[in-house]
Order: C-alpha cells, then structure tokens, then sequence
C-alpha cells in the first residue's frame, strides 16, 4: 500500500501542477499559438480583402513572390542595418551605463531611478517625442546642433534620406538602452567585491579586471540582453512608423512597415502573413544563433 501511495504522490503532483498552470497556458494558446497559426494558414492562401474566408490555395506562392521582389530585399537590406546598429549601440551604452552607475558617487540613488523613465516609456511615445526633438524647423535636435555651433542652420533629419534611417535607430536605442543597463546593472549588482579586489591587488589594470571578471560574469546577463535586443530590433515597429512611416521613400521600411503596407494599406493578408512568417523566423533564427554564439564561446 505505501509503494501504490508513493507511485500516486508524484501523479497528484503533477495533476495539480498542470491545475496550476492550466489559465496561463490557455492565455498563450490563444494569445499566440492560434494567431500563428491562423498567420501561417493565410500565407498559404490568396485570401480576399475582406478575410472573410481562407480563399484558394496557392502554397508557397506569395513566398516565391515576396523572394522575388526588390521591394522586399530593399526593405530586408534597411531591416539588417537597423537591427545592427540597434543591437550593438543598445548593448554597449547599456553596458556603459551599468558599469556607470555601478559606481559610488553623489545621486547615484537618484541617477538608477531616472535609468528606468526611457524603459517605461511605450515605444509608441518614444517616437513620438524624438519625431519632434528632430523637427526640421522647431526641433530640439537642431537646437542644440546650433548651440555648440556644429550647423548654422535647421536640417530636416527626417526628411533627408542620409539621416532618417540613423535617427530611428538612436531613437529606438534611447529606451532599449535604459533596459539593457538595467538587466545589466541587476547583473552587477551581484559580483562580489573581493574579485576585483584580490585582482587590483595582484597588478591587474581597469581592463584587464573588466575583460577577465565582468564580463565572464556578466556572460548569462548579456545574452539575455543581446537576444531581447535582436528580437526588438526585427519586430520594430511604433518607433519607425511614429517618426517616418518608412519614409522618406524606402529609406527606412523595416519589415514591419512593409507588412503593415501589404496588410493594412493594400489589404493584402496572403502576402502579409507570408511576410510575418518570414520576419519571425528570421528573428527567431536571429536570437538562436547569438545564443549559440555565445555559448560556443564560453565552451572554448
């Protein structure tokens, strides 16, 4: 009888373990695995504007359009460019941040609350505000240029094709760097003070302490930050589409503005969901390989 109760406990453990996560996995079910799903069906169809039915058949087709077409390599060439610049600027002055506030100083209390504002500020807004601090006529931006005397008159950042693609970038990189120093400051805060004590008094200089103790403990913290980022920087969206809506021309149509084109604008939903396939499994594959990179390394 205690072998039959022994072999039962674990089965009503597990009984009430799925009881437990039973709500949160419904949610998820029907928050992302049906709209995936229901995405993925479409790519497969010519679906009418209305979506009031799948429509014929056509398999791989609008894939084989999409490879087809320069507009979608012109908008894949402008999403990698974005996504490099984001993901390295929003790393590193994350990083920097960290290490910063990481220190002793006067307001330090004060300058780790004001890190989390940009954070906690929703994408949309983040355009928002950087569209007017870099107005051709009355932005901030343009001020300050003037100010420390680097123009001598208002430049249309956002209209001109040369800037308009790295002022969405900065934009963006302004909030994710806030949650990229945190996370990493988070890490910091957990690296025990003798490490770099015993190696100051060993000889070792700021970076050699930097290279061969923060930053092997900082290795679980980083990828975390660095797979956020390459997920944030292939799904952006609010931040392009609030400041240039992919303009001037093409200049700045990330994917995701090319899938709000195809689906919202021309009303075609085959085409579209063929192109959030193929954007998430890109941002899949993205954030899969920097946790391999990673990790290879760490093995060597």
């Amino acid at each position: 009888m205690a072998g039959a109760a022994d072999l039962l406990g674990p089965k009503a453990d597990r009984a009430f373990g799925l009881k437990l996560v039973a709500p949160a996995m419904i949610i998820l079910i029907v928050l992302l695995a049906l709209p995936t799903l229901l995405t993925l069906v479409y790519s497969l169809h010519d679906v009418p504007a209305s979506g009031s039915s799948f429509g014929p058949f056509v398999g791989l087709e609008n894939f084989t359009i999409i490879f087809l077409s320069p507009v979608f390599w012109r908008s894949a060439q402008v999403t990698l460019t974005f996504s490099v610049g984001f993901v390295i600027l929003s790393t590193v002055i994350g990083l920097a941040m960290a290490m910063l506030l990481n220190q002793r100083f006067i307001g330090r209390g004060l300058a780790r609350a004001l890190l989390i504002i940009p954070w906690a500020t929703p994408w949309l807004v983040i355009g928002i505000l950087w569209k007017w601090f870099a107005d051709g006529s009355v932005g901030g931006l343009n001020a300050v240029l003037m100010m420390l005397g680097l123009t001598s008159d208002y430049h249309p950042f956002l209209s001109d094709p040369n800037t308009a693609l790295p002022i969405t970038v900065l934009a963006a990189v302004w909030r994710q760097a806030s949650f990229a120093g945190i996370l990493l400051l988070a890490g910091l805060q957990t690296l025990p003070e003798e490490l770099n004590e015993a190696a100051q008094l060993d000889g070792a200089n700021w970076w050699q302490r930097f290279s061969n103790i923060t930053l092997p403990w900082l290795r679980p913290v980083l990828i975390t930050v660095t797979v956020f980022n390459v997920i944030y920087a292939f799904l952006q969206f609010d931040v392009v589409f609030a400041m240039t809506q992919g303009g001037p021309g093409d200049t700045t149509q990330v994917l995701s503005i090319l899938i709000y084109r195809q689906l919202f604008v021309n009303t075609n939903i085959g085409l579209g969901s063929a192109l959030a396939v193929i954007l998430g499994v890109v941002a899949l594959i993205g954030g899969l390989t920097i946790v391999r990179l990673f990790y290879r390394r760490e093995m060597h």
